[in-house]
């Protein structure tokens, strides 16, 4: 945990120390997505009139899971009482707790206040797991056996897809954070799809 949050800290200061002060800057109220269930980035181009800019964030997420098997979201069901995060599902495994730190690089298409925004990214996260129920098959029977899982830090590539209105004051992004199967993932599936919505404030 400490490793994560030192990894954290360094990122934000490095990319604050490069980006200009006169840029456009925002502090993003995060929903969903990479961020799990709620979070907050810092969002900023790298000069007043540059279509390319940063975005880093923090998020939180939980799940209350019967078992890893459906949905990528549920509530009330009969897999999970609440599941909104990437990371159990994407891992096959029942998630508890997570924290991650998306980082993305991204590029803007339009101009004046609407834009279509495509970014890409990395994002390093910290999960604490339930045990890890494996399904077996031995036909005709098939069994649950279930096993202890260690707590990881990992990280997973990523894409970004969304429109964003950005206001004199205020940014309104929406759109799909898509999880990328990369090496330090582990994931079962390829790719994921997470609707995520961003609300910020320039300063």
């Amino acid at each position: 945990m400490k490793r994560f949050i030192f990894i954290s800290l360094f990122i934000t200061l490095f990319f604050n120390g490069i980006v200009k002060a006169e840029t456009p800057r925002f502090v993003n109220a995060e929903f969903l997505g990479v961020h799990n269930l709620i979070g907050f980035s810092y969002d900023t181009r790298f000069s007043e009139k540059s279509k390319y800019g940063v975005k880093i964030g923090l998020g939180y997420g939980f799940e209350d899971s019967k078992r890893s098997l459906g949905g990528s979201f549920e509530f009330g069901g009969k897999n999970a009482n609440f599941r909104t995060s990437p990371v159990g599902f994407l891992r096959g495994r029942r998630l508890k707790n997570v924290l991650s730190a998306p980082i993305s690089l991204y590029r803007l298409f339009g101009r004046k206040k609407k834009f279509f925004e495509l970014g890409i990214g990395v994002v390093p996260y910290y999960a604490e797991y339930k045990e890890n129920i494996n399904i077996i098959f031995d036909l005709p029977n098939i069994t649950l056996e279930t096993s202890p899982t260690e707590n990881q830090f990992r990280y997973y590539g990523l894409l970004q897809t969304a429109y964003r209105y950005q206001g004199e004051k205020v940014l309104i992004s929406a759109g799909i954070d898509i999880p990328l199967n990369t090496p330090g993932a582990d994931f079962i599936q390829l790719i994921g799809l997470y609707p995520r919505l961003s609300v910020g404030y320039k300063f």
